[in-house]
């Protein structure tokens, strides 16, 4: 197995360099029953095992534990954190979420109930004066100690990998730099920040729908079809390159409103005059992509078609219209709502299952030590995850990283 890596490593310039620790890591894993041998069972594995990237869990550990060691032992640290890993932390969270909404609809009641809205003079002034300000000011400082409090305990790398972390983040971080610059000495106060101020936290509600499995599905098969969007939406460029090209090269200048240009008498009468489709032409790059998207769409084909037959005078240009309508529309379009569909299945038929081991972030990572491989050499703590070219939904991650690590790895919580 060693003498197959090192092959990998010297002929095959499309896998990535695979150090010898690593190898030994993989062996490992492929190793289920420790005899330091694969069996054909085990061997079966080597392409799933090969998609996996390791992560040294130190690197997840907070710059308190870096760089303030001495710091961990403190009263007040273990306080802390006991208090952002226990289950009522996000419960009161939440409800200073809720409570931050309630007192924005408390000031804006009146503009809601239609009454003239009159600026407070007060909240230009760069103080914090109103009793708004002080209640607003509370809230910032409460979110930015809430973000310091779980960047401190869990370390920026595991806070950074929930998406709801991060957009709880940076919404707190752009509240807390628009109140320093609004009540910073020496600068004017701008009542259009303080509204900012106000409204932004406003999107943290968001964080609920969050946590409802339903929405939490969706999130997750639209974030999963990334990838291969990416590679359909080449597929739709070279497609709609293709026919612009095409569409220029046979009906390039064709359409033009100049009078002393012939084929503009053509368009006499014309759908596509009626409804002032000039520009929708192949005289450019540009112009064609344009109708070929329209034509991607559906968007009143039949009228375009019936401009360009006019002005190329034959029938046989709608071939053009129905090639591309069956490699566009038929063929790619299709492909795309296919590809929504089997995702969003996926998460559909796959959300009851349960998380394994230490499955932190959005399910795509697991946290295992080499104490809990049968193999006689330790690695320390890693974090195993797919490599990000072959992610597909959470609950593909789940799946695979289950068929590697479930029978092998006991839970445990960091």
């Amino acid at each position: 197995m060693m003498g197959i890596f090192l092959i990998l490593n010297d002929d095959c310039d499309e896998v990535d360099s695979i150090p010898q620790e690593e190898a030994e890591l993989l062996f490992a894993v492929l190793d289920k029953d420790g005899s330091e041998k694969l069996e054909i069972d085990e061997f079966i594995l080597f392409g799933q095992v090969m998609l996996l990237e390791f992560e040294e869990f130190s690197k997840y550990g907070s710059s308190v534990e870096k760089y303030f060691p001495r710091v961990l032992e403190s009263p007040t640290y273990i306080i802390i954190k006991d208090m952002v890993n226990s289950r009522g932390f996000d419960g009161a969270v939440d409800f200073l979420v809720m409570l931050n909404a309630f007192v924005v609809l408390l000031q804006c009641y009146p503009m809601l109930a239609g009454e003239s809205a009159n600026a407070d003079p007060q909240l230009a002034d760069g103080l914090i004066s109103t009793q708004w300000e002080v209640v607003e000011t509370i809230f910032t400082l409460l979110f930015v100690s809430e973000m310091a409090s779980k960047v401190a305990v869990f370390g920026w790398n595991r806070y950074a990998t929930s998406m709801r972390n991060l957009f709880d983040g940076l919404i707190t971080v752009a509240a807390a730099v628009a109140t320093f610059y609004v009540y910073y000495p020496g600068i004017e106060g701008n009542k259009d920040l303080l509204r900012f101020i106000i409204m932004a936290r406003v999107f943290r509600i968001l964080r609920f729908f969050i946590s409802i499995k339903q929405f939490k599905q969706l999130g997750h098969a639209f974030f999963g079809i990334l990838p291969a969007a990416g590679r359909v939406s080449l597929l739709l460029f070279s497609v709609v390159y293709i026919w612009s090209w095409i569409g220029m090269y046979f009906f390039g200048g064709l359409i033009t409103r100049d009078p002393n240009n012939p084929t503009s008498k053509l368009l006499n009468g014309t759908d596509f005059a009626g409804a002032f489709y000039w520009a929708n032409n192949f005289n450019d790059m540009l112009s064609g992509a344009n109708v070929c998207f329209n034509l991607l769409v559906i968007n009143n084909w039949n009228v375009m078609e019936s401009g360009i037959v006019a002005v190329a005078q034959t029938k046989v240009s709608r071939f053009f219209f129905f090639t591309f309508y069956i490699m566009g529309v038929m063929i790619v379009n299709n492909l795309v709502i296919a590809l929504v569909i089997d995702y969003y299945l996926d998460e559909l038929e796959n959300g009851d299952e349960e998380e394994i081991c230490d499955v932190f972030g959005s399910g795509r990572e697991l946290v295992f030590d080499s104490d809990d491989l049968p193999t006689s050499k330790k690695f320390g703590k890693y974090v195993a995850r797919l490599r990000p070219k072959y992610r597909l939904t959470a609950m593909t991650s789940k799946r695979m990283l289950k068929k590697l690590f479930s029978q092998r790895v006991r839970g445990h919580h960091t």
